[in-house]
Formats: C-alpha cells, structure tokens, sequence
C-alpha cells in the first residue's frame, strides 16, 4: 500500500467518525482532533521563537535619523536714520452755530387716501349699439302728453360695462323713474340728471339703464307748450369708463335714434245713407 493510499484512507475514516450519526462517537473524534491539534501548536511554538531569537537580522537596532533643519539666516535691514519730526500747525478751527432739529416731521403724514378717485369719462374708442327704437308715435292732436314705448339698447363689446343714455327734445319736458318727482341721483352706481326737464341723462351698467328708462311704464313725455304731436325725442348712448351724468359727453355718443310724435288723421264728415227698417 503507497502512502497516498494509506492518507485516503485515514482521511476518510476520520470523515466518517467526524460526521459519524453516534453522538458519541462523534465527540470522541473532534476531541481528539482538537488534541493533536493543540499538542501541534504547543511542540511548533517554541520552537518558532527560538528561532525568531537567534536571528542576528531581528536583534539588529533600529537608527532613526532625524532630518537636519535648514536655517536661513535672512541679512540685516539696514535701519534708516530717523527723520526729523515735521512740524504741523493746528488747522483752524471752525465754529458752526448748532442746527435746531424741529420736532415736527417734515413730511405730514395723512390719512386719507392721497390718490382721489377719477370721475368717469367717455372712452376713447365709442362702439356702436344695437337700438330699437320706434321712428314715430301715433297721438292725438290734441294730446299734451304721452307714454313712450319701451326702447332697447345693447353693445356686442364686452369691455364696455357702463352707458350714459342722453335723452332731449324741443319743447318737451321728460320724465323717469316715479312720475312726477324730480329723481335725481348725483352719485352711486345709478346717476339721473335733469329729471322733469328738457334733457334727462341716465348712467348704470349698460343694461341697468335701459331699465331706468322704462320704468314706471316707460318714458313719460309732455309738451312744454301746446300739444305733442309734430315734436321729436332724440336718444343717444354714450359708452363711458364709469357712471356719469354729464351733457357734455353726449356729444362723443356714436349710437342713437330719433323719434317724432305722429298726429293721427281724425275725419269729422258726415256720411248719408239709407237705412232698413225691420
């Protein structure tokens, strides 16, 4: 048997003792497998240090060498010779009289807004509306006064919000809102001017307007002298920035209409004929 044999064979005994099922066979081989082991370390230790000890290259010192510092010697300054002392004269002296600090804050703080608010104008750009209005009124001859039929009014420009409707007319007199009582607003989002005279000016929203003129049944006209029929109402619209009721803005109106009171045609002859008796 070649001793490579011999080692497979003790190698796989001590396999089969080492993972052996026996509990006790098995303690039995790794106690004595951590025997050997230790009695190995104990005889190869010391051993090892003797050796280690009697080699002259392990004894021999260790020489540290410190580095020399380099010293650089810099060479004197030569120190200049004082210079004489200069001499200066005093500056002269400036009195100036103490400034009186007021304990009033120069600028005067109010409380109210400083910006004031701006009254509304025509825009620069008037669109044209959309009116319906009747061109004529059929009245009696002898009317002095009538109801004007509802009118409507209305921009297609969605920028334009606020309207000042112009209402006048020769030798009649207008009324808005409740009949016979001057409703004159001169501020607020709803302004009335001339109310029961001959130039009335409405100014709201552009629909809120149109509705103050035909309230109360409508636009309430009357002559100033004699009777209505042959006289004419002219209304103009005028887009503005915000309410404003001022006459002289309804001149910038692009949109407006005209309607003249119509006399009807009353027959007074006699007509004969004959008649059947029953």
């Amino acid at each position: 048997m070649s001793m490579d044999e011999l080692i497979d064979r003790l190698r796989y005994r001590f396999n089969d003792y080492w993972h052996s099922e026996k509990r006790s066979v098995k303690l039995i081989a790794r106690a004595l497998a951590f025997s050997l082991f230790a009695a190995l370390i104990s005889t190869i230790a010391p051993t090892l240090a003797d050796e280690l000890s009697s080699d002259s290259a392990m004894l021999e010192p260790v020489i540290q060498t410190q580095e020399s510092s380099t010293v650089t010697i810099l060479p004197e300054t030569p120190t200049a010779s004082p210079s004489p002392a200069a001499t200066f004269s005093p500056e002269a002296v400036v009195s100036r009289p103490p400034v009186a600090q007021s304990s009033e804050s120069p600028f005067v703080e109010s409380t109210e807004s400083s910006t004031a608010e701006l009254p509304g104008v025509p825009l620069e750009t008037q669109t044209a509306y959309l009116v319906k209005a009747p061109s004529s009124i059929a009245v009696d001859p002898r009317a002095l006064n009538r109801f004007m039929p509802h009118i409507y009014a209305a921009t297609p420009d969605r920028q334009v919000q606020y309207t000042m409707v112009c209402i006048n007319g020769s030798a009649l007199r207008f009324d808005v809102k409740q009949k016979n009582v001057a409703n004159n607003q001169t501020d607020g989002s709803e302004l009335i001017y001339g109310d029961l005279s001959g130039l009335v000016i409405v100014s709201a929203e552009t629909a809120r307007a149109i509705e103050l003129v035909n309230s109360y049944q409508g636009l309430f006209i009357s002559s100033t002298g004699g009777g209505i029929a042959g006289r004419s109402l002219t209304f103009r619209f005028v887009a503005v920035t915000k309410p404003v009721a001022n006459p002289e803005f309804c001149g910038a109106a692009r949109s407006g209409a005209v309607t003249t009171m119509r006399a009807l045609g009353l027959d007074q002859s006699t007509v004969k004929g004959g008649g059947k008796l029953k």
